[in-house]
């Protein structure tokens, strides 16, 4: 069972400065909505109860966007407006809760800031700058939560999407060992190579389920030379050293990393083009 999920969102957001100094990346609107309301609405379409953020003191506007607003509801009702706000009401039976990166060490590091609160619960992690059109609507967690509860991996599952070759140097690429179906048996995760270097094609999207195990290897995993604790490192290491521990899934759809400029403004038109939530 997965009902809790973990979404890092403490980073400066430094691809889309000046912009995000005072405005978290993570609220720019994509069309009418912002981008962590796609990220949370995919968990409750999952059937997760409970969203943890990981925030830094900097970047707590992000959960007044899921608190009540009693004033301006108020001022809606009477205007007869109250229908404009209505797509939040979504997130009333949903618990969101949050955890404080002190500093900024990696993805690795903010996974293990919502450790206390995950508990020894499998959890999902969806990364905010990524969204994942599939079948017409944004959000695939759910399907990896189903892959994760069918084959019971001691690690875990994570997304992959197959990508052209001069492009593998921008992202964590995994190292097949077998395949079944549309499911990758991993066997490590090369942070960033070269196209020559590159075991496979096959880059790691930002959505996961995990077992509490991976704490674990998060915490063994050594700083990088950037001074961060990646997460990838940890999962790679995990499925190296024990085979079958983590899955890779492919779900056909589309990619969209709104975490830089040129990124985001081709969200914002995909999205504003297809009406899709």
């Amino acid at each position: 069972m997965v009902d809790v999920a973990v979404i890092p969102a403490a980073g400066f957001g430094t691809r889309v400065l000046p912009a995000s100094k005072v405005v978290s990346k993570e609220l720019f609107p994509i069309y009418n909505k912002p981008a962590i309301h796609y990220i949370v609405l995919e968990c409750v379409r999952a059937g997760i109860k409970e969203v943890i953020l990981v925030l830094s003191k900097r970047k707590m506007d992000i959960l007044k966007y899921f608190e009540p607003d009693p004033e301006l509801e108020r001022f809606l009702e009477v205007k007869g407006k109250l229908s404009l706000i209505q797509e939040l009401k979504v997130f009333e039976k949903i618990k969101i809760d949050y955890a404080i990166q002190e500093k900024q060490l990696g993805l690795g590091h903010a996974i293990l800031c919502a450790k206390d609160k995950v508990k020894d619960r499998n959890f999902a992690v969806l990364l905010p700058d990524d969204i994942y059109i599939a079948e017409g609507k944004i959000g695939v967690i759910e399907k990896l939560i189903e892959v994760f509860e069918s084959e019971k991996p001691d690690g875990g599952v994570v997304l992959v999407k197959k990508v052209p070759k001069d492009k593998v140097s921008k992202y964590g690429i995994i190292v097949p060992s077998r395949k079944h179906k549309n499911l990758i048996y991993i066997s490590g995760v090369v942070e960033k190579p070269s196209s020559s270097e590159a075991p496979s094609l096959y880059a790691v999207v930002g959505r996961y389920v995990f077992t509490p195990k991976i704490f674990d290897w998060i915490e063994s995993e050594k700083f990088d030379r950037a001074g961060e604790i990646q997460l990838a490192g940890a999962f790679g290491r995990f499925s190296k050293e024990i085979s079958g521990s983590v899955i890779a899934c492919q779900i056909q759809g589309k990619w969209l990393d709104i975490g830089s400029p040129d990124g985001y403004i081709t969200a914002f038109k995909e999205i504003a083009r297809m009406k899709i939530v």
